[in-house]
């Protein structure tokens, strides 16, 4: 070896070769001038990606002789599959999931013959998605509980990262918060009817937005309160066989607010009037 160097105080050279050989013997001298270490020239980095959209984590060494590539999701190896797959020392992505790709991973470098082995940055991703969903009944709790003159709220169901922006329809028609007769939350994903009446009746959905796309709910909510000044039968008269001369009596029942005035017709459509038969 050609390197030399001042030892301690006293001033006497020791030739570092030497003393490699004094402490492991030739092979070691050998194995420390000669094994090399694997350096990453490019870490995997974490990224956007969109859910069930392509993706790239790359992984490079400066000297891939030898060298063999694994990579690691949360700990654990990573075996390739059709949406998911090793392709030289990157790990490519046809369709980024959500849930499945969720949470760390990381480029392993081996080298075999020496055991060798060095591990790369962690990267993730930030997958931004779109959900469609449906629109339910917040408030009241069932539908047999809404009346008229008071207070619903609507769900919506869709969901998606970042946050989307959501829009209420009725009939096909935009809505608007004007404080009065809808109010929205964004947070909650709800549309609040302040006092419901007939005059709201139809069908209700929401769509929304964010930087994946926009989506629009796929079951939407139909409402329908019945005007209560319009009379409503409760009984209605039903068929009857008497013998001539018997006495009959037909039931008929009307509600409504306020209460309706009931007349009789028979066939012509003439009013009947009291009389003692």
């Amino acid at each position: 070896m050609g390197f030399w160097r001042n030892w301690g105080g006293t001033g006497n050279r020791v030739q570092l070769g030497a003393l490699i050989r004094a402490l492991w013997g030739d092979g070691g001298a050998r194995a420390a001038c000669i094994q090399a270490t694997i350096i990453f020239t490019k870490h995997p980095s974490s990224q956007d990606a969109l859910h069930r959209r392509s993706a790239l984590l790359r992984c490079e060494v400066e000297d891939p002789t030898g060298v063999e590539f694994q990579w690691l999701h949360n700990g654990v190896l990573v075996t390739d599959t059709e949406r998911r797959h090793q392709e030289g020392s990157s790990l490519t992505f046809t369709a980024v999931d959500r849930r499945l790709d969720a949470g760390n991973f990381q480029c392993v470098a081996q080298k075999p013959d020496t055991g060798e082995e060095a591990r790369s940055a962690i990267a993730s991703f930030n997958i931004k998605w779109i959900e469609s969903g449906g629109v339910s009944l917040q408030h009241p709790a069932s539908v047999g509980d809404i009346q008229s003159s008071s207070s619903i709220t609507l769900r919506c169901h869709i969901d998606g990262h970042p946050r989307p922006g959501y829009q209420w329809f009725r009939d096909a028609v935009s809505l608007t918060d004007n404080g009065r007769a809808y109010s929205f939350s964004n947070k909650e994903r709800t549309l609040t009817l302040r006092v419901a009446e007939p005059d709201h009746n139809g069908e209700y959905y929401c769509c929304a937005q964010n930087a994946v796309g926009r989506v629009c709910s796929h079951r939407n909510f139909t409402l329908n309160i019945i005007d209560e000044s319009f009379p409503q039968a409760l009984v209605t008269p039903e068929d009857q066989v008497v013998n001539k001369n018997e006495d009959a009596m037909f039931h008929c029942q009307f509600t409504a607010t306020p209460p309706p005035t009931m007349e009789w017709f028979y066939e012509d459509e003439t009013p009947l009037t009291n009389k003692s038969r």
